[in-house]
């Protein structure tokens, strides 16, 4: 395989997946790329690689999106290699074609962001490379054969408008720092969003037997403003929640659950922090006993494993693991 094939496939092997789609997505392009003799060309195979960018202003404080005019929905520019150019080419100048906006790597040069295997038209699978663009923050000028539905958002609402393919590159990307603070009475969907992304991710192994509305019901009924709970905001981003009880037996973390693609950023830390002051007399919480880095998570905070369970007593019916930390 040329060095150029194999530093691709390395990028992508070496990413950190920001959710469990781009895990699974890294896992079928590795597989689907090694077979393909011409990888970027969309004539050699109806599987073949192609480019995006993720286009940020230079100061980071916008995203742009714009809307396909064939499927309605607010992606980030790209699509099908030249021959002769390599993806993060294609990319750039899919970026620059499309907006009509002068555009740029950052210093340094291409940066692969983010990797999503998905359908193509004509029954294609496109196995989609996706980089970091710069351009300055002006009017797009889209040419008339492209969508003019072309525009830059504020991270948050860029997050909340476009699909789940692209979601998990956005939170991964918005700069900034989370700010811990009580959740608000109407945070209760956003919050079950950041549970299910955080239990599709680190727990695959373990079922969620509840629907999403019941899940919805249950955040606004019970939880949000009945509890001591705590939420990280980014900028209107919610990026993980913590929810405590305390009774005359002590306080328990019943929930603490990040976004995947902060997951490893010192947020759990920090929440941690915030749960020790709240229950300075000690925690205990349950874990489940299949997941090895929530488990590793709080033993390295001082946490010990106390009981262990077959699973009977909760929903899942999974093992469990009761952890008790004292001061």
């Amino acid at each position: 395989m040329p060095d150029d094939r194999l530093d691709l496939l390395a990028a992508v092997a070496a990413r950190r997946p920001v959710d469990a789609r781009e895990r699974q997505a890294m896992v079928d392009f590795q597989r689907l790329y090694e077979g393909l003799e011409r990888p970027c060309s969309e004539t050699a195979s109806p599987v073949h690689v192609t480019g995006s960018a993720i286009l940020v202003t230079t100061d980071r404080s916008r995203v742009l999106l714009h809307q396909h005019k064939r499927l309605g929905l607010w992606l980030q520019p790209g699509g099908h290699v030249d021959d002769g150019e390599q993806p993060w080419d294609g990319a750039l100048r899919e970026a620059g074609e499309e907006t009509g906006l002068p555009v740029s790597f950052p210093e340094g040069g291409p940066v692969l962001v983010h990797v999503d295997v998905h359908p193509g038209p004509r029954k294609h699978t496109h196995l989609d490379v996706r980089y970091l663009v710069e351009a300055p923050h002006v009017p797009p000028t889209p040419p008339p054969a492209e969508s003019q539905e072309v525009r830059w958002f504020q991270w948050h609402q860029a997050i909340a408008t476009t699909e789940p393919g692209l979601e998990g590159a956005l939170r991964a990307l918005q700069p900034g720092e989370p700010s811990l603070r009580t959740a608000r009475t109407n945070e209760s969907r956003e919050c079950v969003h950041v549970y299910v992304r955080s239990r599709l991710f680190g727990l695959p192994e373990v079922p969620i037997v509840h629907d999403l509305a019941s899940m919805r019901r249950w955040m606004a009924d019970e939880v949000v403003g009945h509890t001591d709970m705590w939420v990280a905001d980014l900028d209107g981003v919610i990026t993980g929640f913590l929810v405590l009880s305390h009774d005359r037996d002590g306080s328990w973390i019943e929930h603490l659950y990040l976004d995947p693609s902060w997951m490893g950023r010192g947020l759990g830390d920090r929440f941690m922090e915030l749960a020790k002051r709240r229950g300075a007399e000690g925690l205990q919480l349950w874990a489940f006993q299949s997941n090895g880095a929530a488990r590793r998570f709080y033993e390295r905070h001082g946490f010990v494993a106390e009981e262990f369970t077959d699973g009977q007593g909760n929903e899942e019916r999974c093992p469990d693991v009761r952890y008790r930390w004292t001061p």
